[in-house]
């Protein structure tokens, strides 16, 4: 995903102070490593990061109990200086139905587990709002998303943008006043899904900084990054298979790397330049695997063994750094609110 989101809510948080600096070095977050500033290095809003580390900012925010609105407070936060490959692009847009679509179709670009989808009735248009099934994005991260869906068309048309009304799927939180602040004062929460209307027109407002030079520009390297994308979703959906078959019996990682026919070196280049590495992949696999495996009932015994932990207290202490709590506490409904 994009580099530059991860960076600027690495930023934002400890500018908040919803995260202190050693909680994120404990977790491995410093941001002066976080992307690469070498000469050789890609401009930073073109490089990727793993969605691991946006994940782990969210839910180390979500456990902010002085800032409960962590998510509406930082989708309302508008720094043109972070704007990745996918903005800036949108920027550069005639109007908002064109920077739709745009968003719509591209959104890999900036997080691949963002969904938006947008439907016309009579003269009101419904945006809805989803994360990827199983992801684990906090209510917080939804809240981002989608406050931040106004602030930024408003910058991009320079009027604000006030919705006729907001959907949310979960029940009312203690802070709804601070959603009559982002969306208006017609919210509706245990809602079906998770939506925005607006007027019709809204798809045909300018946006005042567009430029068809810029456009062009922009838009062929962004074409060039996303397509990109399929060749590197391939590589990492081609090691992860191979390591999710091969955790309950020890990795080898030679043995992956004659598979796909690379040296060792190569395949951590490769990892590198597309955002990853190879130990992300292996915490990412067992994470998932982990966490779908307690929620069927399984014995914490046997899903240790499977995802290849030396030991059932190892992997006690991996779950419990992965989503704050015990794999037994994960057993219980609505153990992981979006």
């Amino acid at each position: 995903m994009s580099a530059v989101a991860v960076l600027d809510l690495h930023d934002l948080l400890l500018a908040l102070g919803a995260v202190t600096p050693a909680e994120m070095r404990a977790a491995g977050l410093d941001g002066a490593t976080l992307v690469d500033r070498s000469s050789t290095a890609l401009p930073v809003p073109e490089q990727r990061l793993h969605e691991s580390r946006l994940l782990a900012l969210w839910q180390m925010a979500a456990r902010s109990a002085q800032l409960p609105h962590i998510g509406l407070l930082v989708g309302q936060h508008y720094n043109p200086a972070t704007r990745g490959l996918l903005a800036s692009w949108l920027f550069q847009c005639n109007h908002l139905g064109e920077a739709l679509q745009v968003f719509q179709d591209h959104i890999a670009l900036m997080n691949p587990s963002e969904s938006w989808t947008a439907s016309v009735d009579d003269d009101t248009l419904r945006l809805g709002f989803s994360f990827a099934p199983g992801k684990n994005y906090p209510r917080a991260a939804l809240e981002r998303s989608m406050s931040a869906l106004l602030r930024w068309t408003a910058e991009m048309t320079g009027a604000p943008t006030v919705p006729t009304a907001c959907e949310f799927a979960f029940a009312r939180p203690a802070y709804a006043e601070r959603y009559r602040e982002v969306f208006g004062a017609n919210i509706r929460f245990d809602a079906q899904g998770n939506s925005i209307l607006l007027p019709r027109e809204f798809l045909h407002r300018p946006i005042h900084s567009a430029n068809a030079y810029l456009k062009q520009i922009l838009e062929e390297r962004a074409l060039q990054t996303f397509q990109q994308l399929a060749v590197t979703n391939a590589l990492t959906g081609k090691v992860r298979q191979h390591i999710q078959s091969d955790l309950h019996r020890g990795l080898r990682i030679d043995d992956i790397c004659a598979s796909l026919h690379v040296t060792r070196p190569t395949l951590y280049r490769r990892l590198k330049r597309e955002g990853t590495s190879f130990t992300e992949l292996v915490e990412t696999v067992r994470k998932e695997l982990a966490y779908k495996q307690i929620q069927q009932g399984l014995p914490v015994a046997s899903v240790s063994d499977g995802l290849g932990f030396k030991d059932v207290s190892t992997f006690h202490r991996a779950f419990r750094r992965w989503f704050n709590q015990s794999p037994g506490e994960c057993r219980a409904p609505a153990s992981l609110p979006l």
